[in-house]
């Protein structure tokens, strides 16, 4: 696999048809958001793909090279946290003070939980070093799965539930503007298209 980075194409293209998401200007930090999780997916692709390479191979000394792929996206995936931070802190706890809507409790458990599978890819791949090659396939194997698994799931319901109900209860285009500001403030992935 060629080295890249967290702006290259391999991460970068795609297309949205969602209706919902088009709706949106284009300086809604949803639809941002939205963009976000395009890129995750993208990195769940690659990953996949990784994963698969690496099972064909016998040993450490010829996986090196997926090896350090696998720590690349591994990174990245732990950089999503930064998109979760920003979920919480601008629009969901204004759905939260509402009290017309509380997906609080289930979103964050969902982030909580996506945050240890994501600290648990990376301290399997480092655990290459440490126990038998084939514990550490086994182990590789697993972890992606759940963490594909979730992440699909979790981008699903944010996009079909949360992100339009938010829109639908947070009707004040100038508390979205408010919001944008809190995100900027916050800070974006090193991944996020167009920043």
């Amino acid at each position: 696999m060629n080295k890249y980075d967290c702006q290259a194409p391999i991460f970068q293209e795609f297309s949205i048809e969602s209706e919902f998401y088009h709706s949106l200007s284009k300086k809604h930090i949803i639809r941002t958001m939205m963009e976000e999780h395009q890129v995750i997916l993208n990195f769940c692709k690659v990953l996949e793909k990784l994963v698969k390479d690496m099972k064909k191979k016998m040993s450490i000394n010829d996986s090196q090279e997926i090896l350090n792929d696998l720590k690349l996206v591994s990174g990245h995936f732990l950089r999503t946290e930064r998109h979760h931070i920003r979920e919480e802190h601008t629009f969901i706890r204004r759905l939260v003070s509402m009290a017309e809507y509380d997906p609080s409790q289930e979103i964050r458990k969902n982030h909580d939980s996506l945050g240890v599978l994501k600290r648990k890819l990376e301290r399997t791949i480092y655990e290459i070093y440490t126990t038998s090659f084939d514990e550490f396939q086994k182990e590789l194997q697993s972890v992606t799965r759940k963490l594909i698994k979730d992440l699909k799931k979790h981008i699903e319901i944010e996009e079909s539930i949360l992100y339009p109900q938010a829109v639908k209860l947070i009707p004040d285009k100038e508390r979205w503007k408010k919001m944008r500001k809190e995100s900027d403030n916050i800070g974006y992935c090193c991944f996020t298209p167009g920043k």
